[in-house]
């Protein structure tokens, strides 16, 4: 593990004293920042990936600033962060004030539809926005000052209809938050599931501030029920959320026939400490399965990342996902460009960014972006939540395995 580490510190300090404009006279100089803003959901939305993103940010923040100092470099990195709460509002609040204190890069929003609403604010101002979780096709627009170091929902919804399919489902309700990015989600499982020769019911939509998730329960058991009496055999409800699950949990617990269809879930609910940490909506999950998918690693990612890994579990309690870990990438890519392009932002520090992130091999293995600047593909791992004694945790059990774009295969890992 020592020698993952030194090999990790190494990579880092190389790519950062070869990048121009690195200040190298000494002391004699005046110190120099770069300042990175972040926008992560920390109180409410998000927040597993938020508050992973936290951790693993400031662990890339620190580990450029000791490459800076072993290469006798007078620049530091500084992390400037920002609690969007799930909120769109908030998050084009945040990139504002980040951009009119001067800076130029910010990693985040992790939702679509915070995303969505800083898109034409980064233009405006010259900021390129890394987002670490947005998968909303709808973005994906090229040229913009948008990227994204994850693979949209069009590869989300293959790997999940994969998963359908090895699990011989044969009709599904579509159950989604009505934002862009679980929206999207919808869509693309839909259109995928529907193309394989699934059937697909109208489907159970829900306002982001839901208070109360009875109707939305019942309608969900009463469009399963009209799948199987139409014939098909075996039907699954498909749920794109946040953490809200927990409370449409509550309700679907209490609504019969509901515990008797398989579950499966989104990014946006893989790993979250909220839906471990309350027991009857973890009971209803362990119950119905309810896999959730999010971006893997590689063999060879996950041994070079296991000294964040490992570090970040120290600072979080848990380890981190790969969303989390990409955060921890866009950090140093985004120290690159910004090296690259002597503080300017705009065009220049975009192209400088892209030209960063298609060279770089991270934590999260080799970034590879498309026209449209997102990740182009990746492989991903479910994630279900199993009773573990008199608690629940989250378990890893089942991969799909992407060879190429529009191409994988299921992997049983365990079951519950």
């Amino acid at each position: 593990m020592r020698a993952i580490a030194a090999l990790v510190v190494a990579a880092l300090l190389a790519s950062l004293s070869a990048a121009p404009g690195d200040a190298r006279q000494g002391a004699t100089h005046k110190r120099k920042e770069i300042v990175v803003g972040a926008i992560l959901d920390l109180a409410r939305g998000w927040t597993s990936l938020g508050r992973g993103s936290r951790v693993t940010l400031q662990l890339a923040a620190a580990d450029a600033n000791a490459a800076f100092a072993r290469n006798h470099s007078t620049l530091r990195v500084r992390l400037r962060i920002v609690d969007a709460k799930g909120e769109p509002a908030l998050a084009l609040r945040g990139l504002r004030a980040l951009a009119a204190s001067g800076v130029r890069v910010v990693i985040g929003p992790e939702g679509s539809s915070e995303v969505a609403a800083v898109r034409r604010a980064a233009a405006a101002t010259g900021v390129v926005v890394i987002s670490q979780g947005s998968t909303a096709h709808s973005l994906a627009i090229p040229g913009d000052n948008v990227l994204r170091f994850v693979p949209d929902d069009i590869r989300e919804g293959e790997a999940l209809v994969a998963l359908l399919a090895h699990d011989r489902v044969d009709a599904i309700v579509p159950v989604w938050r009505r934002d862009a990015g679980n929206a999207g989600l919808e869509r693309s499982v839909r259109r995928q599931f529907a193309a394989r020769g699934g059937k697909v019911s109208q489907g159970v939509p829900y306002g982001e501030k839901t208070p109360n998730f009875t109707a939305v329960a019942a309608s969900i058991a009463a469009q399963a029920g009209a799948l199987r009496a139409g014939g098909a055999t075996h039907v699954g409800v498909y749920l794109a959320g946040f953490d809200e699950v927990v409370d449409l949990f509550h309700a679907a617990r209490v609504t019969p026939t509901l515990q008797s269809y398989p579950w499966y879930g989104s990014d946006g609910v893989a790993l979250s400490t909220r839906l471990v940490g309350d027991k009857p909506a973890a009971a209803f999950a362990d119950v119905v399965g309810y896999p959730n998918p999010t971006v893997g690693l590689s063999p060879a990612a996950v041994r070079s990342s296991r000294p964040v890994v490992v570090r970040t579990r120290q600072k979080l309690g848990r380890n981190p996902d790969a969303l989390a870990l990409s955060a921890y990438d866009a950090l140093r890519i985004a120290v690159q460009g910004e090296q690259r392009t002597s503080g300017r932002g705009g065009a220049r520090l975009r192209r400088a960014i892209v030209a960063a992130a298609n060279s770089h091999v991270g934590v999260t293995g080799r970034m590879t972006l498309n026209r449209a600047g997102d990740r182009a593909y990746g492989s991903f791992d479910f994630w279900s939540v199993c009773a573990r004694g008199a608690k629940f945790g989250w378990v890893r059990t089942s991969d799909y395995a992407a060879s190429r774009a529009g191409s994988g295969r299921i992997l049983v890992r365990s079951r519950c």
